[in-house]
């Protein structure tokens, strides 16, 4: 839903991504009652001329100031030993800036402080770090998906890297935040492709 935050709500179908009706967005939005046929664009919008349609949300004040993101923030920096810090305070300096809720924020002083105690010393809401028995890499994805993924990503970042996006620092974040993710999805897929990463059936799609 990357596209429909950053365009404020704008329709899309999810699977094509263009342009549809408020009809079918409301059928997109009730995955567990309708099957992927039943919500193929050209079955349910086909031909028609659709005009640009906005989340009522996003237009009618529901959401203060619109659905457009004023920043955008890594939970994976966030969680990381290194950058951690910097994504806390980059994280805090947004609230800081907003004139609605700046008073209220912490002094700059104590943003380390909260950090550590929250991530390193795990004494907040418990993160993936304090699953038992978790470790991240245990998580496989077969072949297939991981190229699904790759193309979804090298779509984002053609998208929101070009001409129309790249004045935007929201937009470079996001490319930025996700040359990341692309990077470790395809030398996944390299270790799939090689066998070095071997599957089995209780891996997704193994």
């Amino acid at each position: 839903f990357i596209d429909y935050w950053m365009e404020g709500g704008l329709m899309r179908d999810i699977f094509t991504h263009k342009i549809t009706t408020p009809e079918h967005w409301e059928m997109l939005m009730q995955p567990t009652i309708f099957t992927r046929a039943e919500l193929q664009y050209d079955r349910v919008v086909g031909d028609k001329v659709v005009t640009e349609s906005y989340d009522p949300h996003c237009i009618n004040g529901d959401v203060s100031g619109g659905c457009k993101p004023i920043a955008v923030i890594s939970a994976e920096k966030l969680r990381d030993f290194n950058d951690g810090p910097e994504e806390t305070a980059f994280i805090a300096n947004v609230l800081k800036n907003d004139n609605r809720i700046g008073k209220y924020v912490i002094a700059p002083e104590a943003w380390n402080c909260i950090w550590k105690e929250l991530i390193q010393r795990g004494k907040g809401l418990p993160t993936v770090y304090q699953r038992p028995g978790f470790v991240e890499d245990d998580y496989n994805f077969s072949r297939e998906m991981l190229e699904e993924m790759v193309k979804e990503l090298d779509r984002l970042i053609g998208k929101y890297g070009g001409s129309a996006w790249n004045s935007k620092p929201t937009a470079n974040r996001i490319v930025k935040l996700l040359k990341v993710h692309l990077a470790l999805i395809q030398r996944e897929l390299g270790d799939v492709i090689s066998g070095r990463r071997k599957l089995t059936s209780k891996d997704f799609l193994g």
